[in-house]
């Protein structure tokens, strides 16, 4: 009751930022858990016989902070945590050996709503992220800069359109990527392209309340380990995983606040990669596989017909 009652003194500098920001997300998400579910699949190239399984969960919690003086400029806080958690069994010759490791990532996103003129906004991010399994005390390795920019263009209330750049872990590798960016909203229908990281085409039915459509959406990161594996001869060093999940998707707001997210598919184009002491790619990739993700947020809606930007 006391977080509702602190996120609802923010219900005014949201209605701004709705107006002006949302435009990596459907719903600004002051508060969102999610998870996903990815039952065991055989490992797809890999010199043992066996099979891995995942679970993902996370939460995020998002602040705005606006300036007297420049009201041009929005800063956006952003405190989150996810776990991937790897079940692997994998048969050897005399035994069969079972292992479940955990991969964590804590960020601070530091984002930067920008402005520019009527059509014009600058979209950036810069997101200090500590990711490791965290079986040894924190160290240099465990931390690493991930950061995008977007410009973004208002071309009339229903379509939006940008590009940029991002330097960003979610394939698996530190990797500098182009980005771009497609909005597209009327009524009854959303499209919400941020590629390469998601893919959304949404029916909304009468009042908003429900919708439904298919949703594609990329994700992973770069893990500092310390981890001795049966299976590796060498200490692995650093991990590596990426997914896209793609499927049907539905949506129920409840009380122009809650949104419950459920998504179901198949999971493709996975890759987990481990690299040992040596530098040697150990590849672990499974094969694809279904995949269940349930999430919820608080995401207030507030109209602001004054302004420029609407959503």
């Amino acid at each position: 009751m006391l977080l509702v009652q602190n996120v609802t003194k923010f219900l005014p500098l949201i209605a701004l930022l709705l107006s002006r920001f949302n435009l990596l997300a459907q719903d600004f998400d002051v508060i969102k858990i999610q998870s996903a579910y990815y039952p065991k699949q055989h490992l797809e190239e890999s010199n043992v016989d066996g099979e891995i399984g995942f679970f993902e969960w996370g939460a995020q919690v998002a602040l705005p902070q606006t300036f007297r003086k420049h009201k041009k400029t929005i800063l956006i806080h952003k405190i989150g945590y996810a776990n991937l958690t790897a079940n692997t069994e994998v048969s050897l010759p005399l035994v069969n050996v079972e292992s479940t490791r955990y991969y964590h990532t804590v960020i601070y996103n530091l984002g930067l709503v920008q402005t520019l003129n009527t059509n014009w906004l600058l979209v950036a991010n810069f997101i200090p992220t500590l990711a490791s399994d965290f079986e040894e005390k924190l160290s240099g390795n465990d931390l690493l800069f991930q950061a995008n920019a977007l410009a973004v263009n208002t071309k009339n209330e229903k379509l939006k359109y940008g590009f940029g750049l991002a330097y960003t872990t979610r394939l698996g590798r530190q990797l500098v990527i182009p980005m771009g960016l497609l909005k597209y909203k009327t009524q009854k229908f959303e499209l919400d392209m941020v590629l390469p990281y998601k893919l959304s085409a949404m029916v909304k039915t009468n009042k908003n309340i429900f919708s439904y459509g298919l949703r594609a959406g990329l994700n992973g990161g770069v893990f500092n380990s310390s981890s001795e594996f049966q299976t590796v001869s060498n200490t692995v060093d650093e991990v590596g995983y990426s997914r896209v999940n793609l499927g049907p998707a539905i949506k129920i707001r409840l009380r122009d606040a809650i949104n419950i997210n459920i998504e179901g598919g198949m999971t493709v184009n996975r890759r987990l990669e481990f690299i040992d002491s040596s530098n040697e790619i150990i590849d672990r990739t499974p094969q694809a596989s279904p995949f269940l993700s349930f999430g919820i947020s608080f995401a207030p809606k507030i109209n602001n017909s004054n302004s420029n930007f609407s959503f």
